[in-house]
């Protein structure tokens, strides 16, 4: 589309507005629905299915209400999904939800879901992930009793160390590494579906006899159970990275997130089902690691196996998640929601080396407290609060661009499926509170409202510390670093042959 623009110029001194031709392209369409399908696919699948289904077994109460719990999960993925799917349209900038919050209902509860992420939910999913690498390195070595918490967590702590170092290598040994872990998590996951599978069609199902004996009627813990399987349909959001770059995207996009989360579903629960027919409830729930017990019982000697995947497809998960985290970071540095040294980068491999480090440091402390069904809920508690937030925003968008011409091939929802979506997450927040609420729930609400305290002087006012520019410049000298330049924050009128 072509657009003028008009510019002030000086010739010897004298000033002389002109008029510029610009021409403007957008994204080119160049992603079909089989590239939508295997993108989600690929982001959504990863360690959740290995740690999840003890947290679902344990807080839904039987077998059956797991399962029902692991398919509504599924729905509710794709419900959400549809709504960021378009939100990818409306508003293709980076930062995620910081950015979307912040455009849509503004900047306090942008700085706050921002500040909680930075401090709490990213680096609590990564110390998660970490725990679980070391359950599954831990269980061919100790078998069915638990490692003691001091190996567990000297373990993670490593494993941690392991992905910041390489992270700060290289971001290419960062990209090349997901494909070879991708290939064991698959074959992990084939192998107990197909094991699982092969003893049901013979017979064995006695373990799913009065399946729903032992189902639990508090709604607060059937939220718990909700939590552990969304950790593992984490990703589904994924899609409005690129949502203007999908071919016919009014009908890829939901086809995409449908058949998609759909064949997810299918794979989680046919995963479930063979844990089950070779684990009692009992057994189940007394193990730390699921995939191995069920691999002694299926694969006998090859059973090592199985960890061995587990932990790649952990450290697969972590390694590109420790990195992408970043992107959040670097909106809100940006914007002075945060220490601007997290925006800067190495001035040689353009690493965020600030950000990193501060990874590495919070995702640490929190293995403190060892517990992964802690974890997990905290992390999913402001999940869900961010999603709320994020849904309101998108309603706002949505009215205030009522009137504004859209390309017809532009996705776009029924307004029901974001009401929709708004009501199942905002009773997802509410409801861990109606009964007996846990502590990490409480330290969650109270940690995003501590950010207010933080906002008020140091981003409403802009109090700077006396030894703020000191601290940067010792920061910029140690790590290498220095500030970016954004696109938008070059004058279009500056000569950029200077």
């Amino acid at each position: 589309m072509d657009q003028s623009e008009k510019a002030v110029t000086s010739i010897d001194g004298n000033k002389i507005e002109v008029t510029v031709e610009t021409d403007r392209i957008r994204v080119k369409e160049r992603i079909g629905l089989f590239g939508g399908i295997a993108f989600i696919m690929g982001a959504v699948i990863g360690s959740g299915i290995f740690i999840s289904p003890r947290g679902a077994l344990k807080n839904s109460g039987s077998i059956g209400m797991s399962l029902v719990i692991w398919a509504l999960c599924g729905f509710l993925s794709m419900v959400i999904g549809l709504v960021y799917a378009e939100l990818g349209v409306l508003l293709p900038k980076s930062g995620g939800d910081y950015t979307i919050i912040k455009t849509g209902i503004g900047g306090i509860p942008a700085f706050l879901i921002s500040w909680t992420q930075f401090t709490v939910t990213q680096s609590g999913g990564r110390a998660v992930l970490a725990l679980v690498f070391a359950d599954y390195f831990c269980a061919p070595i100790f078998g069915k009793c638990e490692a003691p918490d001091s190996i567990r967590k000297s373990i993670a702590a490593v494993e941690i160390l392991l992905l910041a170092i390489t992270n700060t290598i290289s971001v290419r040994l960062v990209s090349s590494m997901q494909g070879l872990f991708t290939c064991f998590k698959v074959l992990a996951l084939i192998v107990i579906t197909v094991g699982g599978f092969v003893y049901l069609f013979q017979g064995k199902t006695e373990n799913f006899n009065d399946s729903f004996h032992g189902t639990t009627d508090d709604i607060s813990i059937i939220t718990l159970a909700i939590y552990s399987c969304m950790w593992a349909y984490d990703g589904y959001t994924n899609l409005n990275d690129f949502a203007e770059e999908i071919i016919q995207p009014k009908k890829n996009i939901p086809k995409a997130i449908i058949i998609s989360m759909t064949l997810i579903t299918i794979i989680y629960i046919t995963t479930n089902v063979s844990y089950f027919v070779m684990l009692e409830k009992s057994e189940f729930l007394a193990v730390p690691a699921v995939a191995f017990t069920w691999g002694e019982r299926v694969l006998g000697p090859a059973a090592i196996l199985i960890p061995i995947s587990v932990m790649c497809s952990v450290h697969g998960t972590s390694n590109g998640g420790f990195f992408s985290n970043v992107r959040v970071r670097f909106a809100a540095a940006r914007a002075g929601h945060l220490p601007e040294v997290l925006s800067f980068l190495h001035h040689k491999s353009r690493i965020p080396l600030a950000s990193l480090f501060l990874n590495t440091v919070f995702s640490l402390v929190m293995l403190i407290p060892g517990d992964i069904g802690e974890l997990i809920n905290l992390v999913s508690f402001v999940g869900f609060l961010t999603n709320v937030l994020t849904i309101i925003s998108f309603l706002r968008i949505r009215y205030q661009r009522r009137n504004d011409e859209r390309n017809e091939d532009d996705f776009r929802i029924p307004l029901f499926i974001a009401v929709l979506a708004l009501a199942i997450c905002s009773f997802m927040v509410i409801a861990p509170f109606i009964s007996n609420p846990k502590i990490e729930f409480i330290y969650g609400a109270g940690f995003v409202l501590s950010g207010i305290v933080l906002y008020i002087p140091f981003v409403y006012f802009e109090w700077r510390l006396p030894c703020c520019d000191n601290i940067t410049c010792f920061v910029q000298l140690l790590m290498g670093i220095c500030p970016t330049v954004l696109d938008q924050d070059l004058d279009p009128r500056e000569d950029k042959s200077m």
